[in-house]
């Protein structure tokens, strides 16, 4: 029930606020006494609307907020102001529990703009929010807005307001609480629609285009935290974790989505769909739907259903900047569908490691296609994959054969490794000039291998790896960038190899030969002796 009118200080008290200090307290302590008794008095404003709101705590209350200035401008505000014989009359209907005939008479005599139509206007109200509580009035609720929107908005009701009050006054409240209060009335009144039905918060909202702190705490914070709730759980969630979309996932996915767009049109009955505040929250709500969108499409190709979340995100997207950016999402994946055709032969081809096959399906592509901005993007990056992996796979046959001292076979693909890099260097994120600095440093050096230096080759390729490493760790340019060095590096040290063991060979050959010519004429000198003795002998 409400704070505002049920625990008003002087609905507690049935009196209205033209009463002075000591009228107050006699008033509480006759209701006191009554009470003692186990009896509840009633009184001429009392129109049947809460029920045990009477009791000597709500009293002791209603004495202490008339005591308070901030406390008391406030519920002065907030209740009849009776002071002439309209106001008796209308009080006098009440009292018979006829509210539609005091109605009549506080809205016969509210035509105008004189002070006493603005206080009869202002009880008119007050009267209509009162049976608001009672009943659903779609009457009371748009004349009521009406009347606060008009006395709010009106300088010359704040004057009269300020003077009857100051005249009114036994607690000499400063200006500063008056202005103060002046300005926090609307969002009293939004508090006080809230507290009769939240249904009534859109059409204020219409009215005055602002919210009261109960709104917030009431209505909007339980909305807010089930789609905080809800795009937590998006969030955390790991679709492609396990390599597919299982049905516990979709259905989780679901309920989540159900859970935000219930919450979407609670805040559309309420009126605050466009709020900043629901904005921001609606938008969180989208992005965490992109977030599964994104691990659908990249990771589990499963673009139809990316297609289908990004859809009903924009059903509740919040900013204008934000759903420009999911249609353009929408249309991206959409391309992207239709190029699977076109993409697939590739892809599979990749698959099968058969790479110089794939680079002529791409390069044929990117002929046919060029006006095609999202396959261009693709085929760039699968020529840069094909390009890595085939200078990989020749570098690494090199090196086989160069460890295995087949120089000869070695150096050729070394070569073959380094011009494929070298002729696409456009695809990587290399410096050319610096790169080509760099090749004529390595090209000079490696010309220079000898007897002499060649223990220092080791330490100085090595400079070069640490240098690809620090640029490019984790990325195709450090791999990319070792192999352009080696082809250049090992290419030399495969000539020079080959020398030393043809020298050793040659070396090795001489040796031989004067070995085996000795061998020969030291066979021959036995022979011949032999024979001489033999001779000799006979």
């Amino acid at each position: 029930m409400s704070n505002l009118l049920k625990n008003n200080a002087y609905h507690i008290l049935g009196l209205d606020t033209s009463v002075a200090q000591r009228d107050i307290q006699k008033r509480a302590k006759e209701i006191i006494k009554i009470l003692q008794i186990d009896n509840v008095p009633e009184y001429d404003l009392d129109i049947g609307v809460f029920d045990d709101f009477r009791t000597e705590d709500a009293v002791k209350d209603a004495i202490q907020k008339l005591t308070s200035p901030k406390k008391q401008i406030k519920d002065y505000f907030f209740w009849f102001y009776i002071v002439d014989e309209v106001d008796e009359e209308a009080v006098g209907i009440l009292r018979k529990k006829k509210p539609h005939g005091a109605i009549k008479v506080w809205k016969h005599h509210a035509e105008g703009d004189s002070t006493k139509a603005m206080f009869y206007k202002k009880n008119l109200a007050l009267l209509y929010c009162l049976l608001l509580f009672k009943e659903d009035n779609k009457r009371y609720l748009q004349e009521s807005l009406q009347i606060w929107h008009e006395l709010i908005n009106s300088s010359k009701f704040w004057t009269a307001f300020t003077k009857v009050y100051k005249h009114n006054d036994e607690l000499d409240t400063d200006q500063e609480i008056i202005s103060d209060f002046h300005k926090h009335v609307p969002s009293f009144l939004s508090d006080l629609y809230t507290e009769i039905s939240p249904s009534y918060i859109a059409e204020f909202t219409k009215v005055f285009n602002l919210r009261g702190e109960k709104t917030e705490k009431i209505v909007m914070a339980p909305i807010f935290n089930d789609i905080t709730e809800a795009v937590e759980q998006l969030e955390a969630m790991k679709v492609s974790e396990d390599g597919v979309l299982d049905e516990q996932e979709s259905a989780e996915i679901k309920e989540h989505i159900g859970k935000i767009q219930d919450c979407c049109n609670k805040l559309i009955d309420l009126g605050l769909y466009d709020d900043s505040q629901s904005k921001t929250m609606r938008d969180r709500a989208a992005n965490a739907l992109k977030t599964i969108v994104l691990d659908l499409h990249n990771n589990l190709s499963e673009t139809d259903k990316a297609v289908a979340l990004l859809n009903i995100s924009l059903k509740f997207v919040g900013t204008s900047s934000l759903e420009v950016k999911i249609k353009q999402d929408i249309k991206t994946l959409k391309e992207v569908k239709l190029n699977t055709d076109l993409v697939k032969p590739v892809l599979d081809l990749i698959s099968d490691e058969e790479y110089v096959k794939a680079l002529v399906l791409i390069k044929d592509g990117k002929e046919k296609h060029k006006s095609n901005h999202e396959l261009q993007e693709f085929y760039i990056n699968q020529t840069k994959l094909c390009v890595s992996s085939i200078a990989v796979q020749k570098y690494k046959k090199a090196r086989d054969y160069f460890d295995n001292k087949q120089e000869e076979l070695a150096k050729p693909l070394f070569v073959e490794a380094g011009q494929l890099v070298y002729e696409n260097i456009d695809l990587f994120n290399f410096n050319k000039k610096a790169i080509d600095e760099i090749l004529d440093e390595v090209k000079n050096n490696a010309s220079k291998f000898n007897l002499r230096n060649i223990d220092q080759f080791e330490e100085y390729r090595n400079s070069f790896v640490q240098l690809a490493k620090e640029k490019f760790e984790g990325q195709f340019e450090e791999t990319i960038l070792i192999i352009l060095i080696d082809s250049h590096l090992f290419g030399s040290l495969s000539d020079f190899m080959k020398k030393i063991r043809h020298k050793s060979s040659v070396v090795n050959l001489l040796y031989t030969i004067g070995w085996f010519t000795v061998w020969f004429y030291g066979i021959g000198l036995i022979f011949f002796l032999f024979g001489w003795i033999y001779k000799n002998k006979n």
